[in-house]
């Protein structure tokens, strides 16, 4: 079984090893989280999204533990 992929920790690189993501989605993401903070679910990262349905699969290998305070990538985690 692939490994999980923190939403709310991983890189671009990292995030295009989700179902359904690109690069255009893994910029949105990480441009979400840096404004914005952590992720809590799937419904929210839809909604990062454009409220497209989540590819299959995707909730299998996504972990929307909160970030460590020290990532870079979310602030006030």
């Amino acid at each position: 079984m692939p490994n999980k992929i923190r939403i709310n920790l991983a890189n671009e690189q990292e995030l295009r090893e989700l179902p359904g993501i690109g690069a255009r989605e893994a910029a949105a993401i990480v441009r979400f989280r840096s404004e914005h903070g952590p992720i809590a679910d799937a419904a929210g990262l839809a909604r990062v999204l454009g409220n497209r349905p989540l590819a299959a699969g995707l909730g299998a290998r996504a972990d929307f533990a909160p970030a460590d305070s020290t990532a870079p990538e979310a602030p006030g985690a």
